[in-house]
């Protein structure tokens, strides 16, 4: 089987410029995909176009952020305003994902469906799915589109597995540095191991995100495991879409990088500068060796004590330090340390001891109401053995601690993270590199 290079256009049917850049650059150049946005004003134009370019991968570029929605402001009050036009940016989403995650997984999942559905009456064949703004790494509608993309049979998902060493390792310009691209590279790249699954497609690059010119493409090096590799890209033809301003929403439509990025997808040469099968950078390849022969040879019981025994050193060690160094009251320390180290605790009991696949916003919630409960079992505890057993408080919290750890084990593994019950089909296995 012969490696893919996808170069895919987002932003399909946002306006006249782009539209007529997708079909250019697919007629003279190298684009082989494209994402559509069905609640856009030149989707119906696109689909045109699209029946024009039969080898074009057509997906669907999920939208949740721009313009007007689907569905209407009736079945959708916490993603619209009263006009049916979507009022929230990544931002709100990912606090909503927290705050409000049952209603805001019942718009999302009604919204994308019926973008899908859309796509389908429209003639649209979907092979992939991703989004505007990149909504769909926030966990809770990540899982939501990995339900529906299972559903109606769509081939790919985009996942943002950059390894970003490797990807600077060949470019020399340090823009990222300046423009926000490496502030959004850690973000996607923390939810997307969050999200935990994995993908056989590489994504090329998240750092040059809108910027992307000959220069990025010298020599991309895609990491041993990965079959195809994913370039996301916007061109345009600005000089329509000026002329047509009343339809643009966004001014980053208009930016001249969207020609330059036209520019790169006419050179057919890029393809041969993708070089598959390449080594990670020493250190992530060790810990890759390492993390695989953690979860293959050594025991959940002894994982839990590995990793629980870490916790507990460095929470313990933070409590001394609040407690000794600092010279807070017993009670002070013990709730400062308990904020700031249980958030650690629950995502390293989560990836490294249990390898959990569920819910992430669940599964916090019912991890922070264990360690609630552990905290006031911890308040009681040491105020009886410091008030009335009269014991050293460093003592008397090392005590706590080795009672505490046999009952952290059995509620992280039969209610925190505890496993369905159910064979779990193929296409829903999520394996972390």
């Amino acid at each position: 089987m012969s490696n893919k290079v996808i170069f895919n256009a987002d932003d399909f049917g946002i306006s006249l410029g782009v539209n007529a850049a997708i079909k250019k650059a697919y007629d003279e150049g190298i684009l082989n995909a494209a994402s559509l946005m069905v609640n856009q004003k030149y989707a119906l134009e696109a689909l045109k176009l699209a029946k024009k370019m039969p080898d074009l991968d057509l997906g669907l570029h999920v939208n949740l952020t721009n313009e007007y929605s689907t569905l209407g402001h009736s079945k959708l009050p916490l993603l619209t305003d009263q006009n049916g036009k979507f009022k929230n940016g990544f931002v709100k989403l990912l606090l909503l994902a927290v705050f409000k995650p049952k209603k805001l997984r019942a718009e999302v999942s009604a919204e994308t469906e019926a973008q899908i559905m859309k796509a389908k009456k429209m003639g649209a064949k979907l092979t992939h799915i991703d989004s505007h703004r990149h909504v769909h790494m926030i966990p809770l509608i990540f899982k939501v589109l990995l339900e529906l993309q299972e559903k109606y049979g769509i081939e790919r998902i985009r996942v943002m597995n950059e390894c970003a060493l490797m990807t600077m390792k060949t470019n020399k310009s340090k823009a990222y540095l300046f423009d926000g691209g490496l502030i959004k590279y850690f973000l996607l790249r923390f939810l997307a191991v969050l999200n935990g699954y994995s993908s056989k497609t590489y994504f090329y690059t998240i750092l040059y995100t809108c910027k992307l010119s000959k220069e990025h493409f010298k020599k991309v090096l895609i990491p041993d495991g990965f079959e195809n590799v994913e370039v996301m890209i916007h061109p345009s033809v600005t000089s329509i879409d000026q002329a047509h301003k009343e339809d643009i929403f966004d001014e980053n439509i208009l930016s001249d990088w969207r020609n330059k990025e036209l520019e790169t997808l006419m050179d057919k040469t890029l393809p041969a500068h993708f070089v598959f099968g390449a080594k990670y950078p020493f250190f992530i390849n060790l810990y890759l060796k390492i993390e695989k022969f953690w979860f293959s040879k050594i025991p959940e019981k002894l994982r839990f004590l590995l990793v629980g025994g870490f916790n507990t050193v460095f929470s313990y060690a933070f409590y001394a330090f609040l407690l000794e160094i600092v010279g807070l009251p017993y009670l002070l320390s013990l709730v400062i340390q308990w904020f700031v180290t249980v958030n650690l605790s629950i995502a390293t009991m989560r990836y490294y001891v249990f390898q959990s696949k569920g819910d992430i916003i669940a599964e916090f919630m019912k991890a922070w109401s264990v360690y609630i409960f552990l905290f006031f079992a911890n308040v009681a505890g040491l105020s009886f053995l410091i008030e009335i057993c009269k014991i050293n408080p460093l003592w008397a919290q090392g005590i706590y601690l080795t009672f505490s750890t046999i009952l952290t084990y059995i509620l992280h593994k039969y209610f925190s993270f505890r496993k369905n019950s159910g064979k779990t089909k193929e296409s829903d296995k999520q394996i972390m590199n």
